[in-house]
């Protein structure tokens, strides 16, 4: 069975063993959005799937050969750790679960070998998530860390550092009218007509179980679908959710549509605080907000992971640099108190509400204090 994964420039091709289509099935269900049984343009990489045992797939000298740290992330399902084994131009990273088989440079060889289990399914969608994201940026595509919601064709996204409260705002955020889903983490730019659209990408979200708690509907979700042992952990616990689940939630599924990006809004959550508003006008001032929300390989955690890609950013930066020429577009607008959020309010698209005074806005609905989903990246 082949399928491709379509996405801006980059076509995945998965040529999938009939051994392998039973636990490679979650990895295509994670990216129905994008997987077509026809390529939208050239192969960019080829990626051979199969079933994988590794009792019988593995030289047994390599299991004595020293594990090394290929990942390390917030969410613990995201650790990778290999054997590492170089020959004939290729790497393979082994471990128990997973087995990649990786050229040593793309720019020569563009096919991979993936060996399954069922518990191979994060490790294989994070490889593909950033062999995707890291040929992008290669090819001059500005990638965002932010979470974002959509209405009418334009999308509001929320950026951070860890504990702003970005969560929190998206979350109030989606409670308004006509407001929906758009993002988890990562977002694609592209420039058109004058405008950055922006292209979603499809996230695990790394949920606390004190917000699970906090909602009837979302904790029967986790115990049914997730993770039957919710009630036994404290509050600070995270939980990996299907996307599936968190977005039933949410009461709108993932869509791969590109939006115009309509604004930006930076969050700094001060419980019991009246929330302060303060739309950014200074050119300089917003070029930087922006800039610290570009991700970039640098960025990441990754130590050995992926050098068989490793971006010149030539192209990036001068994408990056023409954002600036169009950023006149998106409003940004910095937000401080307790995070109870609308959208149109903030954004001045209708009156607010009669308590609001000049830049400042009174939250009117107590906040949710634990994040839903922490930065892993």
């Amino acid at each position: 069975m082949s399928l491709y994964l379509n996405f801006l420039h980059t076509t995945v091709r998965f040529d999938v063993a009939e051994d392998a289509e039973a636990v490679f099935e979650p990895v295509r269900r994670f990216f129905r959005h994008l997987i077509s049984t026809e390529p939208a343009a050239p192969t960019t990489f080829r990626i051979d799937v199969r079933a994988y045992d590794p009792d019988t797939d593995v030289d047994p000298e390599v299991w004595a050969l020293p594990l090394s740290v290929v990942r390390r992330s917030n969410a613990a399902e995201f650790n990778f750790d290999a054997h590492i084994v170089d020959g004939g131009g290729r790497r393979q990273y082994i471990n128990r679960a997973t087995l990649l088989d990786a050229p040593a440079d793309t720019a020569k060889d563009n096919t991979f070998a993936v060996r399954l289990t069922e518990k191979s399914t994060v490790q294989i969608l994070d490889f593909v998530r950033d062999l995707v994201i890291r040929h992008e940026e290669n090819l001059g595509t500005v990638v965002l860390h932010a979470s974002g919601l959509h209405r009418d064709g334009e999308a509001v996204i929320i950026a951070g550092p860890k504990g702003a409260g970005k969560t929190t705002t998206l979350l109030s955020a989606l409670r308004r009218p006509g407001w929906q889903y758009f993002t988890g983490d990562k977002l694609f730019c592209t420039v058109e007509d004058g405008e950055i659209l922006v292209h979603p990408w499809r996230d695990y979200p790394y949920v606390g179980v004190g917000t699970i708690r906090a909602d009837a509907r979302l904790e029967q979700l986790v115990r049914d679908g997730v993770d039957a042992q919710v009630d036994t952990y404290e509050p600070g616990h995270k939980i990996l959710m299907d996307p599936d689940v968190f977005e039933s939630w949410l009461g709108a599924e993932f869509t791969a549509e590109p939006k115009r990006l309509a604004a930006l809004l930076l969050p700094e959550v001060k419980p019991g605080e009246p929330l302060t508003v303060r739309h950014l006008t200074d050119g300089n001032e917003r070029w930087a907000h922006l800039n610290k929300i570009v991700d970039r390989q640098v960025d990441t955690t990754f130590f050995t992971w992926q050098s068989y890609l490793v971006p010149d950013y030539t192209e990036f930066y001068r994408s990056l640099a023409e954002l600036r020429t169009v950023l006149d577009s998106v409003d940004m607008v910095r937000l401080r108190g307790t995070l109870d959020i609308d959208p149109d309010a903030v954004l001045g698209r209708r009156p607010a509400r009669p308590a609001d005074s000049g830049d400042t806005a009174a939250a009117t609905a107590t906040t949710a204090t634990t994040a839903v989903q922490e930065n892993r990246r």
